[in-house]
């Protein structure tokens, strides 16, 4: 992690996306910093790579930045793992400041911090939608760890508000997975037997992330089915 780039990247991004009022930065300024702090130059960006459009194309290989939906990189990731190596970039939110303006003068209404916190858990939760491509030697995941904003816009007449867009103010960590050895060190030591559920109160996520996690730990051959405690699976360390 290099803090003086990603600020250079931020700052430079921000530039090129003037606000024109409070929180109404340019489109997806989370995606567009995180390409120049790992893609750097234009010229770098946005190319053709097997039929597909890179985010950017650097010495070492392709990079991706997906902010949201990682599922939508799986027919990507098919065709570009074979020939090259792919980073794939997927952000931890793990501090929000909610700001919501006035949708007509710009106004600001209020300032307040997200009750949601969001860990590596969650993260390891969202490669469920790549989990087939976890384990090849051609792909590594980065997790940046950032503090952002969530710029809102409301309307008080029509009692609604609308997101405008996130932007990162810092970078205070990142976690690299490029083996499923990296995978199984943020979850040592397991417990000999386990549930979804208990896994779920360990790694304070929901049950349904929790499924996703060990869907993920499954396809890297770190955890196995090992029977049944009523009507729940039983999972252990492989």
């Amino acid at each position: 992690m290099d803090s003086h780039r990603f600020n250079e990247a931020l700052k430079k991004m921000t530039a090129a996306h003037p606000r024109q009022g409070i929180g109404t930065l340019g489109e997806k300024t989370v995606h567009a910093v995180l390409k120049e702090y790992y893609g750097g130059g234009d010229e770098s960006k946005e190319i053709k790579v097997g039929g597909f459009v890179a985010d950017c194309v650097c010495e070492d290989g392709v990079v991706e930045i997906q902010t949201r939906q990682l599922y939508r990189l799986d027919r990507k990731l098919a065709a570009l793992l074979p020939v090259c190596r792919v980073k794939v970039v997927y952000p931890i939110e793990k501090d929000k400041t909610i700001i919501t303006v006035d949708e007509e003068s710009g106004e600001l209404i209020s300032r307040r911090r997200s009750p949601k916190h969001v860990t590596v858990y969650h993260a390891i939760a969202r490669l469920y939608g790549i989990r087939q491509h976890l384990a090849d030697d051609n792909l590594t995941v980065r997790l940046p760890v950032l503090s952002v904003e969530e710029f809102r816009s409301a309307n008080k007449k029509r009692g609604r508000t609308a997101k405008l867009d996130r932007v990162p103010t810092a970078m205070s960590d990142e976690i690299v997975l490029a083996r499923p050895e990296d995978y199984a060190a943020l979850f040592t030591p397991l417990p000999d037997v386990f549930t979804s559920a208990e896994l779920a109160k360990n790694c304070h996520i929901d049950r349904e992330s929790a499924r996703r996690v060990i869907g993920v730990l499954k396809q890297l051959q770190l955890v196995t089915e090992s029977g049944r405690r009523g009507r729940s699976k039983l999972f252990s360390p492989a």
